[in-house]
């Protein structure tokens, strides 16, 4: 899981020697619109670069030069030529090459945008043998750094390894102070820090990262390069946002269809009072909308079906309010006093039912993933507002309206 970069003078011989490969193929015509394999490594001017500074030398007479570019601290292909670039290391003469050296090229994990220049994966050529293997390590973890230390306060990964792991960590790190090493899983490089010093008795201290959940997404790397499970691509497919689109757009459509239901029955069956629910509900549509905008969140799939549940919830709860007073007109009470004791009475009915369905939420926030999460969040927020404008804002309004000496209410 720990992979040492080679030298730049190993990896200049490489590229020298690859060219020699395929200037053999100089008349070869390949099915991705490249006429010569040379074209591919930028021997011809038909691959548009992007200049986003000076090549390193090592690139400078480089055949893969029209391909690979320099960005600080590393060098990157931009994401439109990938294919390219994979295309030309898989074929058999440049493996073979680069089986007969002590080095391989792999990408980073995740692409970066670097403004006027486009998507770019890191390239790393590193070598074969990694150092060492998830099964030396002992436990990683994310966390902040000590009080005291140039860290304090800044996410770090912290690193137990084994003995055995621990011994071949010292010798590394002695021999290699200055010095970049890979953290690969999968074929992929994940983070490439630098090695100050020495590090005996195997405890490290990974520090650079941008936020706590990039620390805790290396700690786990770490954590899963010691499990003897290899992953193997069966099937590789790449899906077009229009998926996602039409299934937003039918989300969309379900609202509109539940919500043109309810207010149909809303008016039909308590009328006028059914207009005073329906101007809750639309509040509270307003002020979920406006939560999960200022928490930066998005409305996917899930969290549409959230937000339909949370309408059905709010009209409960005003069914519920509505049928109280209806209780308490049949009394003979007037419509001020039905109003107020119909939301006393009804106020723990809904306080209940409600506090169950956000104690749910919270735990499927907690214990569940991505889309559960995002349905969770919709339904906690949902179910709270819901609880505000079904008993606050309805009453509000009715109270309002009874100020003045009313015989009879629409209900």
């Amino acid at each position: 899981i720990l992979q040492k970069s080679v030298s730049d003078d190993e990896f200049a011989a490489l590229n020298a020697d690859t060219k020699e490969i395929t200037t053999k193929e100089i008349n070869e015509k390949s099915d991705d619109g490249v006429t010569t394999v040379d074209e591919i490594f930028g021997e011809t001017e038909s691959v548009q670069e992007d200049s986003l500074s000076q090549k390193p030398d090592i690139l400078s007479e480089s055949p893969l030069q029209s391909l690979i570019e320099s960005i600080p601290g590393d060098m990157a292909v931009n994401a439109r030529n990938m294919y390219a670039l994979n295309k030309l290391l898989s074929k058999e003469e440049v493996q073979l090459k680069l089986k007969s050296s002590s080095g391989q090229f792999l990408f980073s994990n995740d692409s970066e945008t670097i403004a006027g220049s486009g998507e770019y994966f890191r390239l790393y050529y590193i070598e074969n043998k990694p150092e060492l293997t998830g099964g030396v390590v002992e436990k990683a973890k994310a966390n902040l750094g000590s009080l005291g230390g140039g860290n304090a306060g800044q996410p770090v990964v912290s690193l137990d390894m084994n003995s055995e792991g621990a011994k071949t960590w010292s010798r590394v790190t002695g021999a290699n102070i200055g010095e970049r090493i890979a953290i690969v899983l999968d074929g992929k490089v994940h983070m490439a820090p630098n090695i100050r010093e020495k590090i005996p008795g195997g405890r490290t201290q990974i520090e650079g990262f941008a936020d706590m959940n990039e620390a805790k997404d290396i700690a786990i790397i770490l954590r899963a390069g010691a499990l003897p499970a290899p992953v193997n691509i069966i099937e590789e497919r790449t899906v077009g946002p229009s998926l996602g689109a039409d299934s937003i757009s039918r989300g969309k459509k379900s609202i509109l269809i539940g919500l043109t239901v309810v207010l149909v029955f809303m008016l039909v069956y308590y009328k006028i009072s059914g207009v005073i629910a329906i101007f809750a509900l639309v509040w509270n549509i307003i002020l979920i909308l406006a939560v999960l905008a200022s928490l930066g969140a998005t409305l996917t799939l899930p969290g549409i079906a959230g937000l339909i549940l949370t309408v059905g919830m709010c009209i409960d709860s005003n069914v519920i309010i509505f049928e109280r007073i209806r209780e308490e007109l049949r009394k003979g009470k007037t419509p001020k006093s039905a109003i107020e004791a119909g939301y006393n009475r009804a106020i723990t009915t809904i306080v209940d039912a409600n506090l169950t369905t956000v104690i749910a939420a919270l735990v499927l926030y907690q214990f569940g993933t991505g889309p559960i999460k995002g349905f969770a969040t919709v339904l906690f927020w949902g179910i709270s507002i819901s609880m505000f404008t079904a008993v606050y804002i309805t009453r509000t309004i009715f109270y309002t309206v009874t100020k003045k000496s009313i015989k009879t209410l629409s209900i």
